[in-house]
């Protein structure tokens, strides 16, 4: 996955032209792209919102790993917390099919590859991320 160092490309005219999603390729999976939504304020607000609690549940078991069941509830937190970003974020998948149809982000929760789940969700973190230069300005 290869992350520019600007996400602003040269337009037409002189103006900058910004794209709101993007296409990865898929690591684990060649041949499978995916097309994800860059984080706005609004959306990184909206779903902050929406995960508030299932973080803070999910950092409690992760703290207590030596109570019993909190290593599998913090793991099944994680799983639904890679659910709603992926449903927040994932626009369409080329290069996939599953059980005969093209993949579409209900079939990759419901019935894809975890592995590739997981990657996405990874990627759409990566993306929501701001890097260094970022957060100083």
């Amino acid at each position: 996955m290869t992350r520019s160092t600007s996400r602003l490309d040269d337009g037409t005219n002189g103006r900058l032209m910004y794209e709101s999603a993007v296409w990865r390729d898929s690591q684990l999976w060649p041949g499978v792209q995916f097309h994800i939504l860059r984080m706005s304020l609004l959306r990184r607000q909206r779903l902050m919102q929406e995960l508030q609690s299932l973080t803070s549940e999910e950092s409690f078991h992760r703290a207590a790993p030596d109570e019993m069941g909190s290593e599998v509830s913090a793991a099944e937190l994680q799983i639904r917390i890679d659910a709603i970003v992926i449903r927040t974020a994932l626009l369409e998948m080329k290069g996939l099919s599953i059980d005969g149809q093209p993949a579409s982000v209900e079939s990759l929760l419901e019935s894809g590859p975890e592995s590739l789940a997981h990657e996405i969700a990874e990627a759409i973190a990566y993306e929501s991320s701001l890097n260094e230069n970022e957060r100083k300005n």
